[in-house]
């Protein structure tokens, strides 16, 4: 039997961004059958003259107008049926960027345990992904808490979003303690007033590592 040596191959990236203490993504509807009204993460098919990162980066600029943010290759899914029309190989890509810059009309953002009805297998690869993401968050791996909180925040705000992220409550005396002693954090010297109390404002430092 001849043997088909023939794939297409797309990138698909996963766009995140914090909304308050909540990790978002941004999402897509498809306008035409099948799965009409499901939704999809951003893509595009790979062309001739482009890598698999110079795709990606397309993508994010058609998504977000933003020229340069952050965007780490994540899993590749290469299952037969992925498409019922055609063989196509799945290369995903992350990114982060702040929710506040965004200017697209057309894509939304879903909280990532909220998840819409998603077309073809774009469920399982964002959920996939989350779970990446999510590990590199907690251990904030290559400085991506950077990325996440580029602006000035409060160990509360701080505290919520990682309660979020792991699904459980922290105790807040040795979530802060573990934040300064591991030199995580650092002071600005700003105050921000919550709840009509003031609170130091804090800035990640570059480096900082979460420690077992």
């Amino acid at each position: 039997m001849a043997k088909s040596y023939y794939n297409i191959i797309e990138t698909l990236v996963s766009i995140y961004a914090v909304d308050g203490d909540t990790l978002k993504i941004l999402l897509k509807q498809k306008k035409n059958e099948p799965y009409q009204n499901y939704w999809l993460l951003p893509g595009d098919v790979l062309s001739t003259e482009d890598t698999l990162e110079e795709c990606a980066s397309k993508v994010v600029l058609r998504a977000t107008n933003l020229p340069s943010i952050y965007l780490e290759e994540g899993l590749t899914f290469s299952n037969l049926d992925r498409d019922p029309e055609e063989r196509i190989i799945a290369a995903t890509f992350m990114a982060l960027t702040v929710k506040e810059f965004v200017r697209n009309t057309v894509l939304e953002w879903f909280d990532i345990d909220e998840l819409p009805k998603m077309a073809y297998d774009h469920g399982q690869i964002a959920r996939d992904n989350i779970k990446k993401i999510k590990s590199k968050i907690i251990r904030n791996e290559n400085d991506i808490l950077f990325s996440i909180f580029p602006n000035d925040f409060t160990l509360s705000e701080l505290q919520h979003f990682f309660e979020k992220i792991l699904g459980k409550e922290l105790d807040r005396r040795n979530f802060r303690k573990k934040l300064i002693s591991e030199n995580i954090v650092v002071e600005t010297g700003g105050m921000a007033r919550t709840n009509g109390r003031p609170s130091k404002l804090y800035k990640f430092n570059r480096g900082g590592h979460f420690h077992e």
